[in-house]
């Protein structure tokens, strides 16, 4: 598969060849693990003409996304994403900086890590996948070496924290003696949405483990085999196989948070249940290895941790709470209302934030931080108890607030806001002081130590993904930020285009946001074709940042503005980030709002003398996909479009999905009860005047948007005889993951629309 030549001018023309050049990410011939650069000064380049990147070029970059400060802020654990074509995956290394950005080392180079926590400052705990896939806990004692592994659960971890000594985690059941009897005698099959969950929460102690590995080691191996490993399931003080969704540990110890959903599936988001668990951890290890013992010395022992295959094996099923579980600790249910969640703990441990849809529990409804004291929220048995005492925190804001932390500097958390996310700061009393980042926005990842030492990946219109750490003092001042990584030192000297937010006024009125990326020599005077990218959601966003995800993985929209043509990112009417009110615009009115606002931008564009208008493509993944089929089906003014996992019709995408709930509402209810809002919204409700190509591409195991809604489009198109290519991808789900997959997905958007608003012929 080809794409434009690197280092082409900027015309339409394209060559079928990928030449080297030294600021390509195809010129490494150094390790991919090796420890990156610390930051230094850009230099100026004046010798070198741009370089134009290849699709294969910026699939293989390699991008921060995720950082942990240490306790006393001298160090901060970066985690990197890296793309293994050779296995056609992308895999996730930790690096270590020095809070003075001077030194920097790799950390880890087997393994993909998942997850990151310090213990103190010279102790690091990593979730990382081991040679079966799995993921499992490892210590690095002293910041080198290749790390004690903690866990050896057989379905892998998927989530930990550190917590009393030891870790909380997250993991699978294996089957129990019920599981098995039901597959061998009648084979496997699955009870639709009333499989009952199989994630349990479990606690393992450092010190009890060492105790552990050392007899084992010097004991005879008849013996060894006895010994029992020092793993707790905390999760049978609950009186139902829960689906365990998130977990807080108390600062102070001895207490647990869980939020739950009756069953994994998603149709059960909103039979949500929270509960309090007060234990002592080493005394409820100690009871339970006590216990074991003794089953052990009765001939019944079972010789691993709960869990495990072999532990059940000797049990009748592994879903029912302990009988002896009340003795090491007790449970009690928080009556929160429907489908709120808590989602810090203060450091004292006294008080909650609560994450809550105080209006209605409808998709679209923003979502609050509440404060509830501890008191209250263990003393309450009814929710009608517990409203009066929550206290709405940000709900001047109007915005969807996440990755919320409560540390000894206060409350943050992060939020959208139009183009760009911010970080604030939150007090009890209700003040909200969002921070200054001196012209740097936040991904939404970032981190507060101990010490106040604030750790933030940051992007902006002119700069790639990095590091910046700044100390905590001062936070309603601007903050001194100082740089800790270079990766965007691969990107100089790329030609990328120009990024800026533009608005206009929809058809209706409403002002519509969006990001336009002009090609680097962008000329007033001329009119140059145009292309929309319309991200999923919808309550998703276009960010206005050098390169986006979708950039990297699904379109090209860099070698599309390197050959001249405006691309344009639009945050269409219920995307996130203008508050409640715009939030919900497209309620009952899906698709048809869209274009409004689609069309407006062209009206706009087209006013300043930008674009040829017989020259418009639209494409997009998810929602996006669904808006690119919609436009293409119930308008003219597309010379074609693509479609990603978009959604044909509504009543197909309900009865076939994974959230059913989405079209119940935003679309008033069932269409089994009423289905008057769903064929004017649908892209195939006008397929007997479909007129436009479409790319069709599809994840042939998605269940967010089944197969069927590509299948409905195609055959339709088919019918009436409309140019259509559907590219089905095995075993991908929703979104592509893999990097040939991505570069395919990349190049055959690049040559359809190369094909229809270039007149250029290249293979898809």
């Amino acid at each position: 598969m080809t794409e434009p030549k690197a280092g082409a001018t900027t015309t339409g023309t394209t060559a079928h060849n990928e030449s080297p050049h030294p600021n390509s990410s195809n010129y490494r011939t150094t390790d991919r693990g090796r420890p990156p650069q610390v930051f230094t000064a850009p230099q100026s380049f004046n010798a070198t003409p741009p370089y134009h990147p290849t699709i294969r070029d910026l699939i293989l970059l390699d991008l921060p996304t995720d950082l942990k400060v240490s306790p006393s802020g001298q160090h901060v654990a970066v985690t990197v994403r890296t793309t293994n074509w050779r296995d056609n995956c992308y895999e996730s290394r930790c690096y270590l900086y020095n809070s003075s950005g001077d030194s920097s080392y790799l950390l880890t180079r087997t393994g993909s890590v998942q997850q990151v926590a310090w213990l103190n400052d010279h102790s690091l705990a990593l979730l990382k996948t081991t040679g079966d896939g799995n993921a499992q806990i490892f210590l690095y004692e002293g910041l080198v070496g290749d790390g004690w592994q903690v866990t050896e659960q057989e379905n892998g971890v998927q989530w930990f924290a550190p917590f009393a000594g030891g870790f909380l985690y997250r993991a699978d059941r294996g089957e129990n003696d019920a599981d098995k009897e039901r597959i061998e005698q009648f084979g496997n099959y699955r009870h639709f949405e009333q499989e009952e969950s199989c994630t349990a929460l479990f606690y393992v102690s450092l010190a009890a483990l060492r105790d552990y590995e050392r007899q084992r080691r010097q004991a005879p191996p008849s013996e060894g085999d006895t010994l029992v490993r020092p793993v707790l399931e905390v999760s049978r003080l609950l009186d139902h196989p829960y689906s365990i969704r998130s977990v807080l540990p108390c600062p102070t110890g001895r207490s647990i948070y869980l939020n739950c959903w009756r069953r994994d599936d998603l149709v059960y988001y909103n039979q949500s249940s929270n509960f309090h668990l007060a234990i002592d951890p080493e005394q409820a290890l100690a009871t339970y290895l006590q216990r074991k013992a003794g089953q052990q010395c009765a001939g019944t022992v079972c010789h691993v941790a709960p869990g495990s295959p072999e532990e059940a094996t000797t049990q009748s099923g592994d879903t029912q709470p302990d009988d002896k579980a009340l003795d090491w600790g007790t449970i009690a249910q928080i009556p929160l209302p429907i489908g709120a969640e808590i989602v810090a703990v203060s450091p004292d441990g006294e008080s909650l934030l609560i994450d809550h849809q105080g209006r209605d529990n409808k998709i679209y409804t923003r979502s609050d931080l509440w404060f509830l004291a501890k008191s209250d929220a263990l003393q309450a048995t009814l929710v009608t108890d517990l409203l009066p005492q929550m206290r709405n925190l940000s709900a001047p804001l109007d915005r969807d607030l996440f990755h919320t932390k409560w540390t000894e500097e206060g409350i943050f958390a992060a939020y959208v806001d139009g183009t760009h996310i911010r970080l604030t700061q939150l007090t009890v009393d209700g003040t909200i002081t969002p921070l200054d980042l001196q012209g740097h926005f936040c991904t939404g990842t970032y981190d507060i130590g101990k010490s106040g030492h604030l750790g933030l990946l940051t992007i902006n219109e002119t700069q790639y993904t990095e590091v910046w750490l700044a100390s905590g003092t001062g936070w309603d001042r601007p903050l001194p930020l100082r740089q800790l990584t270079d990766y965007g030192a691969t990107l100089r000297g790329w030609q990328l285009g120009t990024v800026e937010t533009i608005r206009w006024l929809s058809k209706d009125g409403t002002e519509i946001e969006g990001v336009l990326r002009k090609p680097a020599n962008f000329d007033p005077n001329r009119r140059y074709p145009l292309l929309f990218v319309v991200h999923g959601g919808p309550t998703g966003y276009a960010d206005a940042s050098l390169l986006t995800h979708p950039d990297r993985t699904t379109y090209p929209a860099i070698q599309f503005a390197n050959a001249d043509i405006l691309v344009l990112y639009p945050n269409y009417r219920g995307s996130t980030g203008r508050g409640q009110a715009f939030t919900e615009l497209n309620v009952n009115n899906l698709g048809i709002g869209d274009l409004w606002d689609l069309e407006s931008a062209i009206d706009h564009l087209a006013a300043l003398g930008w674009i040829d208008e017989s020259r418009i493509g639209c494409m997009g993944w998810s929602q996006g996909g669904y808006i690119s089929a919609f436009a293409g089906l119930h308008s003219e003014r597309f010379r074609c479009v693509s479609v990603g996992a978009g959604i044909s019709d509504w009543y197909t995408y309900h009865i076939s999905n994974d959230i059913p709930y989405f079209t119940t509402d935003y679309l008033s209810g069932s269409p089994f009860h009423n289905r008057r809002h769903y064929a004017p919204t649908a892209p195939m409700s006008n397929i007997a005047n479909a007129q436009t190509p479409m790319l069709i591409q599809h994840g042939a195991e998605d269940r967010r948007v089944p197969l069927s809604n590509a299948m409905e489009l195609y055959r339709g198109l088919q019918a009436m005889k409309v140019p259509v290519e559907l590219y089905v991808y095995p075993g991908m789900g929703h979104p592509i993951t893999k990097p040939r997959e991505n570069h395919a997905v990349m190049q055959q958007n690049w040559a359809w629309f190369a094909k229809y608003l270039l007149g250029e012929e290249l293979p898809g």
